[in-house]
């Protein structure tokens, strides 16, 4: 009998010592698993500060790593579950805090409003000031201003892109108009109600997925899981400010409308007539008059300019003229002493009779 239980005592012992060695066997390889990740880890290069890989990952590795993550969300919410025991049969689970508070689409009318308007004035400087005096009492503001030419010659232009609030458009317009004469407005209204709301609705979904992405990075298991998540966190920050900044200019667009005034100064005001026969031919001769008045004009001003360089010239002109003729007069002068040489030396050379007018007179009595 004895025996019998030391036999059965033996056998627990050695039962016992198996099962011991292999859970040794287990951690040590799990430790070593552990260990290796941690290497792996090290070497693909995580940068703790960017919280990303920068070594090459192709994107079925994000995608493993996220679906990873998911799977280790849902084991650990379902540990939690079974081990608490909280959870009521027909009750909807509890979301987050940041599910609960989504932002409205703001769906009103979103319009963009662009005019141009072009103005002649016989008053520059006031002209210039009650345009100035105007974007200021309308809370608008000079978003570019340029002026050319100079008050001694006239003929000033004058260039003003305007920012006024949307609310005081009409009023400024109206008020412009009553400035000097205008020649020219147009006016270009968009419509951008349908790019408002569809940015909203990216920021709207970009939003609900960071707060997902949050979620699986608090409930990664692993390091590679964590930076899979982190990177594409940091990717939907970057959509997130740059739809964020394009809402923005939206926003500053319909807030604020862009009004473009140029001002010209001029003597007369250019008339607004009928388009008739008449008319055009007036319009025609009147032109060829002013045209030709302008090129006279021109002329004396191209003769001023050019008149200390044709003193120069003329006095050049003059003293090769002066010479030229000195030169001549000389030529012609040798050419008649060699012609009265040329005659006394024929006289000489003659040998028959000399006729003389004594002797004529004597043979004619």
């Amino acid at each position: 009998m004895k025996r019998k239980y030391v036999r059965i005592i033996a056998l627990m012992i050695a039962a016992l010592t198996v099962l011991s060695g292999c859970g040794k066997s287990e951690s040590a390889s799990t430790a070593d698993y552990a260990v290796q990740e941690a290497k792996g880890a090290a070497s693909r290069g995580f940068d703790s500060s960017l919280g990303s890989f920068y070594a090459d990952n192709d994107l079925d590795s994000y995608e493993s790593a996220d679906t990873a993550a998911n799977s280790s969300m849902d084991s650990v919410g379902a540990e939690e579950a079974s081990s608490e025991g909280a959870a009521v049969e027909g009750e909807a689970p509890e979301q987050p805090a940041a599910f609960e508070q989504q932002p409205e689409y703001d769906l009103g009318r979103k319009i963009v409003y662009t005019s141009n308007i072009n103005i002649e004035t016989k008053k520059f400087d006031d002209d210039v000031a009650a345009i100035k005096e105007l974007v200021k009492s309308n809370g608008g503001y000079y978003e570019n201003s340029s002026v050319t030419g100079t008050a001694e010659y006239g003929g000033r232009y004058a260039n003003y892109v305007t920012r006024v609030p949307a609310a005081n458009y009409q009023a400024f317009m109206d008020s412009v108009g009553q400035i000097g004469s205008v020649t020219s407005s147009n006016e270009y209204v968009d419509d951008i109600t349908s790019d408002y709301v569809d940015v909203q609705a990216r920021l709207r979904t970009l939003n609900t997925k960071l707060q997902r992405l949050e979620e699986l990075e608090k409930n990664a298991t692993t390091v590679e899981d964590l930076l899979a998540v982190e990177d594409r966190i940091n990717n939907v920050v970057y959509e997130i400010e740059s739809y964020t900044a394009k809402l923005k200019l939206y926003d500053d667009k319909i807030d604020f409308c862009t009004v473009t005034i140029e001002l010209d100064e001029v003597v007369t005001y250019s008339e607004v007539k009928k388009d008739t026969a008449w008319n055009r031919f007036t319009e025609a001769f009147g032109d060829s008059i002013s045209g030709f008045v302008s090129f006279l004009e021109s002329l004396v001003i191209a003769i001023i300019y050019l008149f200390p360089y044709l003193i120069v010239i003329g006095i050049i002109t003059l003293i090769v003229l002066k010479v030229t003729k000195k030169k001549r007069l000389e030529r012609k002068r040798l050419a008649e002493e060699r012609k009265a040489k040329a005659l006394e030396k024929g006289k000489e050379d003659y040998k028959g009779p000399v006729y003389t007018q004594e002797k004529e007179e004597k043979k004619n009595s």
